[in-house]
């Protein structure tokens, strides 16, 4: 008897969840756990819409942040230099700051257009441009699955 009821019940819900995600402004159906919201404000953190740079860092081991995503299994655990506009910012979290970047390369529905650069550092504003370098973490069962750790900003 129990089977009967659990099945509609798991069914019930992957639909209601399908359905919110769809009527959320600025939500996509396709991987939203890997979009960030860039539209409103939420506590602690602080979002802009506008467009970010082309402008890739001229610093050896450079790279956009889409040729990040389609080389994160060659480059995990490597250093590396990201340059980007900051488009969200919060801080506190496990005592450090996630500052997510974007550079007008990769794909909005996928998620590969926005990388988190994780700091103890850190603070830049939303609306900077800013060049990171730190270690890539790739890690595809994370709700992220690829950030950079230990990023600081260069000059």
């Amino acid at each position: 008897m129990k089977k009967f009821i659990l099945l509609p019940t798991i069914l019930c819900y992957f639909i209601a969840t399908a359905a919110l995600a769809a009527d959320a402004p600025g939500m996509t159906p396709v991987a939203p756990a890997l979009q960030p919201s860039l539209a409103g404000k939420a506590s602690g953190t602080e979002t802009v819409s506008e467009h970010a740079p082309t402008t890739k860092a001229a610093q050896l081991h450079a790279y956009t942040v889409e040729e990040l995503y389609k080389n994160s299994q060659k480059l995990n655990k490597e250093k590396v230099v990201v340059h980007g506009q900051v488009v969200k910012m919060t801080s506190g979290i496990m005592g450090k700051s996630w500052t997510h970047i974007q550079d007008d390369t990769g794909d909005k529905k996928t998620g590969t257009n926005d990388l988190i650069c994780i700091s103890g550092t850190a603070q830049p504003e939303v609306g900077d441009e800013v060049t990171f370098t730190g270690t890539v973490t790739f890690n595809p069962e994370s709700r992220y699955r690829l950030t950079l750790e230990d990023a600081t900003i260069i000059e």
